[in-house]
């Protein structure tokens, strides 16, 4: 139930479309947060690049993230399709941004922990717990990320078999195109016959992929 690719339920018990909303109404929360990050402008609270590129980018995304609520609930599958690859790129951008603020922060969280156990050494024993504390909640959370990109890819699947989608009957020039592009990357994974029903198409598919473009 909890396979790495959720098929039926999100966290073993949630159906798969409850937790995609759910998933994408978190997301938009995210997205929106970024507002409170701008205003740290105009308040005159220091803020770094990265940190400014980040809030930036999450308003960016808010409209983005909207919509793709509005089809996550009314099921529609190829705009899902989309929405779960923009969310793996946002994913990866956040895991980067993740880390780079962990590190700079443990680096000042060193420098003050070392500042202190000059003056207490009973402080050290602390600051190792603290540290891994913060260490073992940055990986939790980074694991919460890739399971819910998991959790989307997979609701995505569940609507393109429902829909009868494939990467060669798409509908309008623009859409045949989109679709051809998205479901022509591990045919396998969104086929429902699985690895051996895509690889008996995967020749065809290229070639009308071609003669498409």
């Amino acid at each position: 139930m909890l396979s790495i690719v959720p098929r039926q339920y999100f966290l073993g018990f949630i159906p798969l479309a409850a937790g995609a909303e759910l998933i994408t109404v978190f997301g938009v929360v995210n997205k929106a947060s970024g507002i409170y990050g701008l205003l740290s402008i105009f308040t005159g609270h220091p803020i770094t690049a990265a940190q400014l590129v980040l809030n930036i980018v999450s308003l960016l995304l808010l409209p983005v993230f909207l919509y793709a609520l509005h089809n996550v609930r009314r099921q529609n599958a190829l705009p899902v399709v989309a929405f779960s690859y923009i969310y793996f790129v946002d994913m990866l951008a956040n895991l980067a941004f993740t880390i780079y603020f962990s590190v700079t922060w443990f680096r000042v969280f060193d420098v003050t922990a070392a500042t202190e156990a000059g003056k207490d050494t009973s402080s050290s024993l602390d600051t190792a717990s603290e540290r891994g504390l913060s260490i073992t909640i940055i990986v939790l959370v980074l694991l919460f990320k890739v399971y819910f990109c998991f959790a989307l890819f997979g609701y995505a699947r569940m609507l393109v078999r429902k829909a009868g989608l494939r990467a060669d009957n798409g509908e309008g020039k623009f859409t045949k195109q989109l679709q051809f592009v998205m479901l022509a990357i591990a045919p396998s994974f969104w086929r429902r016959g699985g690895r051996r029903a895509g690889k008996g198409r995967m020749v065809n598919t290229l070639e009308e992929g071609i003669e498409m473009f």
